[in-house]
């Protein structure tokens, strides 16, 4: 807007009032041009500073963030990783770059950061094959502020396992490792934070901060500036937040019983030139004021004669107006309404008349003789979402729910429920040993070798439900599993009698069409491989004569929606109809509206039918399906009725079917007979569930998140109104929405009073369950239309409805809710690609007892990915169980646990397919001993975390043959360096139980001396002996081979052997398989 160079002027200590807030942006553009000199602009909230921020940015890309917590939640929470990385990134920007504008709050201008002198050294190049200490590495990141974990997914984490560090670098896509050797670098690597694989080899790195690291002489972010122009947003407003925060630092080190300053006061910071904007007169300095007139303009929703009018009118008054456009088609829409005085075509300097720009500018405004409309104040814009975290990366831990801590219970195949007492090492026969130590009923106890890690799962029950402990050696567990193998006998028969019924119904096969593959490639994600996988699976249902019956499985968010629109649009280019069921009123609304954005290039008929259609409209979309015109339809049980009639329905589409009551599913069931359904649910179905359902109800899961999304960043802290308030601001100020989770109807409008006094420039409504539902889906809807910045709820937040631009969560009294609840309220926020925030907050004046602290412990640790997906593993596995399996079975679950549960399903499923499965007696046997001793202990030295050594035994036990073995080896060297001898005899050791276990052997006898293998009647008698013996001797000279009781005895003297008889034995079995093999 060249004109305003006319009035604006700038001289140090001058005060500009009455411009609008698009005026003060280029106020502070023009100043920047003229001037090329660095500018901070110092704005009183982070709220502020973001707008002012997302203003600028709209006309140039030199302007950058400087955003910091408010005091309390810095000190008494945490800091926030976006706003953190924010930060690093000004920091490096405004060393490394030319003259910047920068915004920031009164935190960040207050701020204390390194010494601006030493800030140049503070990277680290480190190189391939230089000398340094290791340890000088680690007190380096200790310095920077990279935090020591165990396994490092995450931007700002390091990792140490012997003579390897593993370190995740800000601004990098990918963590890296270093290797040693003694003292020198040995090689740096790129790995991938979710495999934890090497993924390249690099020659050098540059290790950066991950904190703004502190020195004896700090800097403030002015210093950092070199001599700017301070601009001082409403200057009255910072001075009382500014005499506010002094009186919380004043409380807070006199609570904390110390005498601390945490950052700079105003009068540390020395500036040469500043200007106050946008105050309302300061009468002390009249003489320094410029007072300008400028108004907002008056949203004109949509209607452009009203706009015409209003041009019309400022013309005739002498006024110059300018309408700022986006694009032709804008304008094309508009010209018949501008047509009364002339038009002028990008002309800055009008002399009258309409001038047209195509320029993009946030807001409009009247100053002076000119009067300028944004495209925003002709339509209503939905405002554009702040993301702020580019350099955060963060992986999925390895960790998982069937992780074991000391304490856990567990339930061993063959003992029972005992109590995991963590992993020790003994020593029998000369050899170290690890074992895991089980406590069981009357104190006993018992050692299972780690190797046999396979034979415990981790007890799920149903929440709250505390299973009772087994004794050793008695007959009652036995008689459990008895029972339920019988029970699981009864529905393993039913389902495959129920599978058998629906492959003999035949329809007709979908075909495939070119305009499938242009659907697809619309697609603005990158589909994840489990989405692609699902889209496959569903391809192959609808081309098959077998109706499709499939259930797709999904956290929300992690993409069912895409997956069902492929399948939908299958079906419309086959010519057919579709029908998609939602339980509730939103949803449906929801999924329609994301229906015709996702299909708006094709000439599909798409209609909603719920409780908000009116009777005409009613009348024309059942008129519409009965006669075939209508393509797609989305509605609620509404269309179960009488009255729905279809010409060519090809597919049922029916989201979260387990909450239609018993009517509905018996009307979805009928369907089922002859139409292809689909149903979507978010209620997790467990991996291994699948596996033993396989081949008689179809399931798809996608259980992995989309890029960029990050866990909840969760916070269990005690109730207090100032980081309440500084959460919705730090929410507000990106644009965002806030659940406050309030669980008492009765006080529930007093506390929005008390929110509302908190943060008065939000907008909050309240909904609770006493509420009728057509007032409950009221509330939702403007809640979803952004019609309000905060709900005050009980727990009805709605499940299933998708609300990705709520990502604040502060839930009160939050000791008072179970883990599985409080993991499906944490579910409804981060769902997209920004930053979530849960505060669970609990009375201060209350005592909390174990349980209530464990819970909050418990989901404070699992802020991982997909944990909305994995979550209450227990919980809602069950759930997912009784859905799947029908609600009886769900109180078997808690006999056994879920886990093993699933196993003995999966075991009676391919029984009745055939397949041999050993027995009880035959796995009693096997499940405690190994048959040949080997040492078995990883020591501190190569891997010192519990977890990651059961890891490793883990991942030991999967050997099965060579391939696998050098695959593991080759994961374990690049992950934890070198592997030892005696580990890799350890590895050879689990191929060799797996061998033997497929050929049956259960007597090994093993001395100081030698070594006798015992091979059963039924392999003996396939061995030729001649040209086995040959094999044995090219393998090792002094094998020996016995004949007795028509068994093939195998013997090999230990004594002076060249390498461990595994090296020797492992061999020799692979033979004696081939050779089964091969008979």
């Amino acid at each position: 807007m060249n004109f305003l160079s006319n009035y604006f002027k700038y001289e140090n200590g001058l005060t500009v009032t009455g411009l609008t807030k698009e005026l003060n942006v280029f106020y502070v553009l023009e100043l920047f041009r003229k001037e090329n000199k660095n500018i901070v602009i110092l704005a009183n909230t982070l709220f502020e500073a973001n707008m002012y921020f997302d203003s600028l940015k709209t006309y140039t890309d030199d302007v950058c963030l400087f955003p910091m917590d408010d005091f309390l939640t810095s000190v008494a929470v945490a800091v926030s990783p976006d706003l953190k990385i924010k930060r690093l990134e000004t920091l490096e920007r405004i060393r490394n770059s030319k003259k910047t504008i920068v915004v920031t709050n009164l935190m960040g201008y207050l701020r204390y950061l390194p010494n601006k002198n030493d800030s140049i050294n503070l990277e680290f190049d480190l190189k391939k094959n230089t000398s340094i200490k290791r340890n000088e590495i680690l007190e380096l990141l200790d310095k920077y502020g990279y935090v020591r974990e165990s396994i490092v997914t995450t931007t700002g984490e390091y990792a140490v396992r012997g003579y390897i560090i593993d370190l995740f670098i800000i601004d990098e896509e990918h963590p890296i490792r270093i290797e040693f050797f003694g003292d020198d670098v040995d090689s740096i690597r790129y790995f991938d934070e979710s495999s934890q694989l090497s993924i390249k080899e690099i020659d050098s790195i540059k290790i950066k901060p991950y904190t703004e690291v502190m020195s004896e002489n700090n800097s403030s972010l002015v210093d950092y500036m070199d001599d700017p122009y301070v601009i001082m947003i409403n200057k009255d407003q910072i001075d009382i937040a500014y005499e506010k925060l002094m009186n919380d630092i004043t409380e807070y080190n006199a609570n904390e019983n110390i005498n601390k300053k945490h950052m700079f006061e105003m009068e540390d910071i020395s500036y040469n030139k500043i200007i106050f904007l946008n105050n309302i007169g300061d009468n002390s300095v009249l003489d320094r004021t410029i007072s300008f007139k400028s108004q907002e303009i008056e949203n004109f929703n949509s209607n452009f004669e009203l706009l015409g009018q209003y041009c019309d009118k400022e013309v005739i008054g002498g006024k110059k107006v300018i309408i700022c456009l986006n694009n032709e088609k804008q304008l094309r829409s508009l010209e018949p309404f501008l047509s009364s005085y002339k038009v002028l075509m990008n002309n800055e300097e009008p002399d009258r008349g309409i001038n047209i720009l195509y320029k993009k500018i946030n807001s409009g405004f009247v100053f002076d003789n000119y009067v300028v409309i944004a495209d925003s104040d002709i339509e209503k814009v939905k405002n554009s979402v702040i993301n702020y975290k580019n350099s955060y990366h963060i992986g999925k831990k390895i960790k998982d729910f069937g992780q074991l801590s000391v304490g856990d219970y567990i339930v061993h195949s063959q003992h029972g429920i005992g109590i995991y007492n963590g992993v020790i090492t003994l020593t029998k026969n000369g050899l170290k040993k690890d074992y895991i130590q089980l406590n069981y009923q009357g104190n006993d106890k018992i050692y299972i070798p780690v190797e046999k890690i396979s034979t415990i799962f981790k007890y799920a029950g149903k929440e709250g439900s505390m299973p009772r402990l087994d004794k050793l050696n008695s007959t009652s567990w036995a008689k459990k599993k008895r029972e339920l193998r019988s029970k699981i006998k009864d529905i393993s028969g039913e389902l495959i009698k129920l599978y058998a019924a629906r492959s003999s119904v035949k329809g007709t096969p979908f075909k495939d069409y070119a305009e499938e593959a242009v659907f697809g490639s619309e697609f603005v994600y990158k589909e994840t491989l489990d989405q692609l996988k699902a889209i496959e699976d569903i391809d192959k249902d609808l081309s098959s004569e077998i109706p499709m019956d499939r259930l797709l499985c999904g956290d929300v968010g992690f993409g069912k929606t895409e997956v069902a629109f492929r399948a939908m649009f299958k079906a419309i280019v086959n010519n057919k109809q579709v029908f998609y069921l939602c339980p509730t009123t939103i949803l449906s609304k929801q999924q329609y509206e994301n229906a015709l954005e996702r299909f708006k290039n094709y000439p599909i008929e798409i209609a909603l039918l719920n409780r908000f259609t009116s009777a005409k409209e009613t009348k024309r979309i059942l008129d519409g399906l009965e006669k075939g015109t209508i393509d797609l339809v989305f509605g609620t049980h509404r269309l179960l009725s009488d009255d729905v009639k279809f010409a060519k329905l090809g597919l049922l589409i029916v989201d979260e079917e387990q909450r239609f009551g018993v009517t509905h599913k018996e009307k979805i069931k009928e369907y089922k007979n002859d139409v292809n359904v689909l149903t979507l649910s978010a209620t997790p179905i467990p991996r291994t569930l699948k596996m033993a359902l396989s081949g008689l109800r179809d399931l798809s899961i996608i259980d992995t998140p989309p890029t960029n999304r990050y866990p909840v960043q969760t916070y269990v802290i005690q109730e207090n109104d100032l980081i309440i308030k500084d959460a919705i601001y730090k929410e507000l100020s990106r644009n965002g929405q806030i659940f406050i989770l309030y669980n008492k109807v009765a006080s529930i409008e007093s506390k929005m009073q008390q929110i509302h006094n908190l943060v008065p420039e939000a907008r909050i409504t309240f909904a609770h369950g006493q509420m009728s539902k057509k007032e409950l889906e009221d509330v939702m809807e403007s809640f979803i239309n952004y019609e309000y910045d905060i709900l005050l709820c009980t727990t009805i937040i709605e499940t299933g409805i998708d609300i990705s631009n709520a990502n604040t969560l502060i839930i009160y009294d939050a000791d008072c809710f179970g883990l599985s609840q409080l993991y499906q309220l944490r579910g409804r926020v981060g769902r997209s690609n920004r930053i979530a925030y849960a505060y669970l907050m609990y009375d201060k004046q209350k005592m909390l007892n174990d349980v209530a602290v464990k819970r909050l412990q418990a989901i404070k640790e699992f802020t991982e990915l997909g944990s909305g997906y994995r979550i209450a593993m227990r919980d809602l596995s069950i759930r997912g169980a009784g859905d799947l399996l029908g609600s009886e079975q769900a109180g078997f679950v808690d006999t056994v646990g879920i886990e093993l549960y699933m196993q003995m399903i999966e075991e009676e499923m391919r029984r009745m397919k055939g397949e041999l499965i050993e027995d009880d007696e035959e796995e009693e046997n096997t499940s405690n001993r190994s048959l040949v001793e080997v040492e078995t202990h990883i020591s501190d030295d190569y891997v010192s975390d519990e977890d990651i050594k059961i890891e490793i035994h883990k991942k030991i036990n999967e050997i099965d043959g060579y391939k696998k073995l050098l695959e593991i080896k080759h994961e374990l060297e690049d992950r934890f360096g070198k592997i030892s001898k005696t580990l890799e005899i350890y590895m050879f050791e689990e191929w060799f139980e797996k061998q033997a276990k497929e050929l049956g052997i259960t007597t090994v006898r093993q001395n100081d001396r030698e070594i006798e293998i015992e091979l059963p009647k039924e392999i003996s008698s396939k061995i030729e002996g001649d040209k086995f013996f040959i094999k044995a001797y090219n393998i090792n000279p002094r094998f020996r081979l016995k004949y007795l009781h028509e068994q093939v005895i195998i013997a090999l003297t230990l004594l002076n052997q060249k390498e461990h008889f595994l090296y020797y034995v492992v061999p020799l079995m692979e033979e004696v398989i081939n050779e089964v093999k091969e008979k």
